[in-house]
């Protein structure tokens, strides 16, 4: 009997629910109801359907309801899957299954995208009050607002620096800093302290599609800087980055957003004090 179990064990295999609402009647006779991230352990398949086992209780499921984490195609599937809800809006359930790909498909070719896409998830579930007991979510209560701490974007980059998805998972935690620091309340220090986050961002990104991002916003924090000291040297240091951006990107919302900038520095117009 217990060589029985151990090749059972030794056989099954990890599922992951992929859709909300499945019935799972169980060998204990109570009913469940599973939804999209619920794991379970596959024991055998039979005629379309499965043997599964969940909490404790074994029964039945249809295979289309689930992604046997053990077959060739599963992870293409789970990182689709995860794409698609992702893409939906449906933060929740592209986080789940996000989750349970970087655990299980640690080595895959697709773990840059899926760690950028699960930030992406949790940042958007941290905008929502009822998420804000969410590990990796916290508060500023200050702006009275939830931000997401970013450790999937640091794993992303410390793993995969080359990646393509590594300039924009830095963005996000330099924007995710200023979320946690607001309001800046005229503190010269937290500003120049970003101001230098995003030097060095551009510093090692130009040649990605966020440099313009990352430059207009040295251009703003530079404008910030002058009208809380009055320094020209932050208002010519915008100006120049206006200018650049201007010339370097035309026809773009990015040289749009700087002509307004350069209009509003000439007309001595106020954009801080808000």
């Amino acid at each position: 009997m217990i060589t029985c179990l151990i090749l059972l064990a030794l056989s099954a295999s990890p599922g992951v629910i992929i859709v909300d609402n499945v019935l799972f009647y169980g060998s204990d006779h109570n009913m469940r109801v599973l939804n999209t991230g619920d794991l379970v352990l596959i024991l055998e398949y039979a005629n379309g359907r499965l043997d599964v086992e969940y909490d404790s209780a074994t029964g039945e499921l249809d295979r289309n309801v689930l992604i046997d984490l053990n077959d060739e195609v599963a992870e293409d599937e789970q990182f689709v899957f995860s794409r698609g809800y992702f893409d939906e809006g449906e933060f929740e359930k592209a986080a789940r299954l996000l989750e349970i790909f970087v655990k299980y498909f640690d080595d895959s070719n697709y773990l840059s995208e899926a760690l950028y896409y699960l930030g992406q998830s949790y940042e958007s579930l941290a905008n929502k009050s009822d998420y804000d007991s969410l590990p990796g979510i916290a508060r500023n209560p200050r702006i009275n607002q939830n931000y997401y701490t970013g450790d999937a974007y640091r794993i992303l980059i410390k793993r995969f620096p080359e990646s393509p998805f590594a300039a924009k998972a830095q963005y996000r935690l330099i924007n995710l800093f200023r979320i946690s620091n607001l309001p800046w309340e005229d503190s010269v220090e937290l500003i120049e302290q970003e101001l230098t986050m995003w030097g060095e961002f551009c510093e090692q990104y130009q040649n990605t599609e966020a440099y313009v991002s990352a430059l207009t916003e040295m251009g703003y924090l530079n404008r910030v800087l002058f009208e809380i000291n009055n320094d020209d040297y932050h208002k010519e240091r915008a100006v120049s980055i206006f200018k650049e951006i201007s010339l370097q990107f035309p026809n773009t919302v990015h040289a749009a957003y700087a002509n307004v900038h350069l209009y509003e520095l000439r007309s001595n117009e106020k954009i801080y004090k808000y």
